[in-house]
């Protein structure tokens, strides 16, 4: 009898640490899985950027010239007008450019007043693509 019980105790015991080992991979992967979804480049205005040149930048990358024309997510009551900065909205349509055109370094230059983050910026219901 005492073996059985001893047997018994240890099938628990390896039941049990199978169940916790199992619970520890499903929660590494899923923090993986999250860490994966936020991983990309995005483009925004820098920090020395004047508030003419980003609204320059708004004006060309919202105009045909700029070929950039959905700038519906920074008008008032579209989802990325809050808060209701020039950064902000550049920063967004800036992005948005540099998305559909390749992501490359020239595409995010804009005179200068561009650069390149590796952390995502969107906010609320304002997402800032990265393909």
């Amino acid at each position: 009898m005492v073996t059985q019980t001893k047997i018994m105790s240890l099938s628990l015991t390896f039941l049990l640490l199978i169940l916790v080992s199992t619970v520890s991979v499903t929660s590494a992967l899923r923090n993986l899985s999250r860490a994966a979804e936020n991983s990309g480049v995005w483009c925004v205005a820098n920090n020395k950027a004047t508030d003419q040149q980003l609204q320059d930048t708004i004006d060309w990358c919202c105009s045909d010239e700029g070929g950039f024309r959905d700038c519906k997510p920074i008008n008032p009551g579209g989802v990325c007008y809050e808060p209701n900065t020039l950064r902000d909205h550049a920063s967004y349509v800036m992005n948005s450019y540099y998305q559909e055109l390749g992501s490359t370094k020239k595409q995010c230059d804009f005179s200068g007043t561009g650069t390149t983050v590796r952390h995502d910026p969107s906010h609320g219901d304002c997402v800032y693509v990265s393909y």
